[in-house]
């Protein structure tokens, strides 16, 4: 359903959606205590999306998209 950048530069992170179905997804970024750090909304038919994730520290994190997409990136 979607693909994001599994190592982060510059404090942003990309995400790409290879169905059209993100008219209206929640998204949480959570870190590795299982802490939600971020949590938001992505409305509209996109295919692409860039969340700034800067003010977060080094380390590795899950992106969860709705209750079911679930994938893990890192900060460097």
């Amino acid at each position: 359903m979607f693909t994001i950048t599994e190592n982060v530069k510059d404090g942003i992170l990309e995400i790409q959606f290879s169905s059209h179905g993100t008219d209206n997804k929640f998204y949480q970024i959570i870190c590795s205590k299982g802490n939600v750090l971020q949590q938001g909304k992505i409305t509209g038919y996109t295919q692409r999306t860039c969340l700034y994730v800067g003010d977060l520290k080094k380390g590795s994190y899950t992106f969860k998209l709705d209750e079911t997409t679930i994938q893990g990136f890192n900060i460097l």
